[in-house]
């Protein structure tokens, strides 16, 4: 069987993902909001996903990064 190629993501990239992740979050569910769009609950849980992977992404990264 022949597995796909997964391009490497450097930890220095991935640093900066966390944050981004939560304010793309925001702001779909803010589109969602003003475009009447609250009765799609797949929009919905993306931007849930996007904060909350964002969120965890953040918190781990800063977590390892600290000396304590």
């Amino acid at each position: 069987m022949k597995r796909f190629h997964i391009p490497h993501i450097s930890a220095r990239k991935l640093r900066f993902l966390g944050l981004p992740l939560v304010y793309t979050g925001v702001f779909e569910l803010t589109v969602c909001y003003i475009g009447g769009w609250t009765d799609k609950n797949s929009l919905l849980l993306l931007g849930w996903f996007l904060i909350v992977a964002g969120s965890i992404g953040y918190v781990l990264l800063t977590k390892a990064a600290s000396k304590y």
